[in-house]
């Protein structure tokens, strides 16, 4: 159990050498786990946002993809990581429409949500959050996921 810890804090502890002198450390916004918070009234899906999330929780967000190389060329980085430069990030969210179609077809006293609304961020990372949880929908129990996920006119994790 121990070992398993220190996995993942030195996955959510990142260390790196300035690449260059005069180096702005504020363009390393940190690693995505670091970054939101799940917002008081949905802090039941806290497991589902794990899910959705996955591997992704361990990405380093940077303000750019020049940032991002130069810490992986001169960064002295003690281990492999993915990098998240956020001027080129892809939208990845649900649209509008499926939501709708989704909030349609679940049962009668069901609960969805866009995993993307139910946590908490600074709006300069705006878009790396959107990368992580914008295609994703959190429901309220397994019949009710089931039910959406699976309909034909949804069809969204």
């Amino acid at each position: 159990r121990l070992d398993q810890m220190r996995a993942h804090m030195s996955s959510v502890d990142f260390q790196y050498a300035d690449p260059h002198r005069g180096f702005d450390r504020s363009k390393v916004k940190g690693v995505v786990s670091k970054l939101f918070h799940i917002k008081p009234e949905f802090s039941a899906y806290h497991r589902a946002l794990e899910v959705c999330a996955g591997g992704r929780l361990f990405f380093v967000v940077v303000d750019n993809e020049d940032t991002g190389k130069a810490l992986l060329e001169r960064g002295q980085l003690r281990r492999r990581v993915t990098i998240i430069p956020l001027n080129k990030i892809v939208d990845p969210s649900v649209p509008a429409h499926v939501v709708r179609q989704a909030r349609n077809v679940m049962p009668a006293g069901g609960d969805l949500q866009l995993a993307y609304e139910i946590v908490g961020f600074n709006k300069e990372v705006q878009s790396a959050m959107k990368y992580v949880f914008g295609g994703y929908l959190v429901c309220d129990t397994p019949e009710t996921a089931k039910q959406v996920t699976f309909h034909p006119n949804v069809r969204v994790r």
